[in-house]
């Protein structure tokens, strides 16, 4: 009786964990939109990388085509908050001496 209540449990569990491994369905079919609320301004093109702005809770946003990321507090040069180079964003495992 324990042994088949057991299996019976080990089944229901497995089967649960494996339903979960199925092949997801999107919640939209739909192709990527263009958020409205927010307007990107082409600014210049220095050496081909392009640099672009838009204006974000109180911070205009400054990126370029090359990865780079900076937030600067009511259009004044006078603060930077952060500058975020795209190599950085990978994080690779750290390889020990042995």
């Amino acid at each position: 009786m324990k042994a088949s209540l057991f299996y019976t449990g080990l089944i229901s569990l497995c089967s649960m964990i494996f339903s979960s491994c199925g092949v997801g369905i999107p919640i939209q079919n739909k192709a990527p939109q263009n958020n409205d609320t927010y307007t990107i301004s082409y600014l210049f093109e220095h050496d081909g990388v392009k640099v672009y702005r838009f204006y974000d809770m109180g911070n205009y946003v400054y990126f370029t085509t090359k990865g780079e990321v900076t937030s600067i507090n009511n259009d004044s040069t006078a603060q930077r908050t952060i500058v975020v180079p795209k190599d950085n964003l990978i994080i690779a495992p750290k390889e020990t001496g042995k």
